[in-house]
């Protein structure tokens, strides 16, 4: 960024987000790879002058090809349906990258295993995929590639202004009472959320903050180390999250009172993504495609779509659509429901640094930083990612949960890409107390990536809003941004065609 600029921005007294904070940097002495699906709808514009396709038919257009609308289309795999998704992977936020021949997770990266107490549609699906097994004597179903399950005394530790310890909320007094106030709901916060019982929304209304503030002698301490969780999976601090989403974090699953498997594979939740793709006839999903205009026409819609990669805009007649894309776009899409949908999205970015393995060296899977940058929330360690053995090069690939008023700024994240690289690789050498080694860098960024489950968030669900044929799926329709609520969206919107 230009000193002028710079001075004009804090002229204005305007935040600046943090790689526009300091403008001395060195170019990084490995490549550093940028992507970002941004530049996809700038071809709207472009796409007025190419040619078009006449329509042809379907049932049903699925729009989007995240975990929503792949699992709508397993789901529909024996139906006539096509799957446009804008960027050039499918799966959506848990997408990767490859550094020869290795997949790197670029979203996503963990689940663990499911209690009896959560939703049998979703289990039934991993079940068919032959990804779980259920384990009686925990009464919980766990993973099949039991490689890539975390050692327990692997799983994690945390880095606070530099001292470290096993958990971000240290033991004390306070813990043991905030502890015993989430084992009240143990087996109550059910998954998909939609199975929460109804007696439990009025947590829906208040933030977590409000919520144990009234329950327990919190301390500024205390909240900043539950932000950090909140963050962690909700993109929100404990003030903008609800109290339902926030109990929900840490009593979904017996946490305090098993050992709860953890499952992470170096592609992270692709794998996922990957077992639904290998369902579906390929034929029927076509990524590269921006779906531009959806209008309705006569008992069905008439959708419009850009296909990146041939310079050509398609129609296509579907009886139905389930729209499985990001809320935010349909004001441009299909402004007749976009008032439906009113959320606040937490933009994210991750970077990979590929180092070097050596051999005996084997670190902590999840490495939680508290520290100045509240944006950065640590690193993934994939050293412990396959107990199978490894290969020559180790990934350390970090995390960062963007402020939602950042997003002016996410255009300006390819050109500071070099420093943005080199402070990440910053703070991880001083977690790491020594100097890594670092052959590449992949950075990517996803503006949208996370509804940040405000409160009166949760069970907001458009599909009972609307008899129209058009479906909703997805995190952002009324539920937490996790794995098990997007496969669940995708099957609940299947079953509704």
């Amino acid at each position: 960024m230009k000193r002028r600029e710079f001075l004009k921005y804090s002229a204005a007294g305007i935040t600046l987000p943090f790689w526009l904070q300091n403008c001395d940097f060195t170019d990084a002495k490995y490549p550093v790879h940028f992507h970002s699906d941004h530049h996809v709808g700038h071809l709207l514009f472009q796409a007025k002058e190419w040619k078009t396709i006449g329509a042809r038919d379907t049932e049903v257009a699925i729009v989007g090809g995240g975990i929503a609308g792949l699992a709508a289309a397993y789901q529909l795999r024996k139906k006539d349906f096509q799957l446009f998704e804008l960027s050039d992977q499918l799966g959506g936020t848990v997408s990767t990258a490859d550094f020869n021949g290795i997949q790197i997770s670029q979203g996503a990266h963990y689940d663990l295993a499911y209690p009896s107490n959560y939703g049998e549609e979703v289990i039934q699906l991993l079940n068919e995929l032959n990804l779980i097994k259920y384990e009686p004597w925990r009464k919980a179903w766990s993973f099949k590639d039991e490689q890539h399950i975390i050692p327990s005394f692997r799983k994690q530790q945390c880095y606070d202004f530099g001292k470290r310890r096993k958990d971000v909320i240290p033991e004390s007094a306070l813990k043991e009472q905030f502890i015993e106030l989430m084992l009240q709901f143990e087996g109550e916060m059910k998954m998909p959320t939609r199975l929460i019982d109804s007696r439990l929304h009025h947590l829906n209304k208040i933030s977590f903050e409000e919520y144990l503030s009234s329950e327990l002698p919190v301390t500024d301490e205390f909240i900043r180390q539950v932000d950090y969780h909140m963050y962690d999976d909700y993109g929100g601090s404990a003030n903008m999250v609800s109290a339902l989403a926030g109990i929900h974090y840490f009593a979904c699953r017996p946490y305090y009172t098993e050992d709860v498997p953890l499952f992470s594979p170096p592609r992270g939740n692709q794998y996922f993504a990957d077992a639904l793709i290998a369902k579906i006839d390929t034929s029927k999903i076509h990524p590269s495609h921006l779906v531009m205009e959806i209008q309705r026409a006569g008992n069905g819609y008439l959708l419009k779509i850009v296909d990146v990669q041939n310079q050509q805009v398609k129609e296509l007649k579907a009886e139905q659509v389930i729209y499985a894309g990001q809320k935010h776009a349909l004001k441009y899409i299909y402004p007749d429901q976009a008032d439906l949908f009113k959320h606040e999205y937490a933009p994210w970015m991750v970077v990979n640094l590929i180092g070097n393995q050596e051999k005996g060296d084997y670190g902590f899977w999840q490495n939680e930083y508290l520290g100045d940058n509240k944006q950065f929330l640590g690193f993934i360690d994939s050293s412990v990612q396959s107990q199978q053995g490894l290969n020559s090069n180790r990934v350390f690939t970090g995390y960062y949960c963007l402020r939602p008023s950042d997003r002016e700024y996410l255009l300006t994240i390819e050109e500071s890409k070099n420093r943005i690289a080199q402070e990440t690789q910053g703070y991880i050498n001083s977690m790491l107390n020594k100097d890594i080694d670092i052959e590449a860098c992949f950075i990517k960024v996803m503006g949208h990536a996370m509804p940040i489950p405000a409160p009166s968030y949760l069970f907001q669900d458009a599909n009972t809003s609307t008899k129209a044929k058009m479906i909703y799926a997805g995190v952002d329709n009324g539920r937490l941004p996790l794995l098990y609520e997007a496969l669940d969206s995708g099957l609940q919107a299947a079953a509704l065609v």
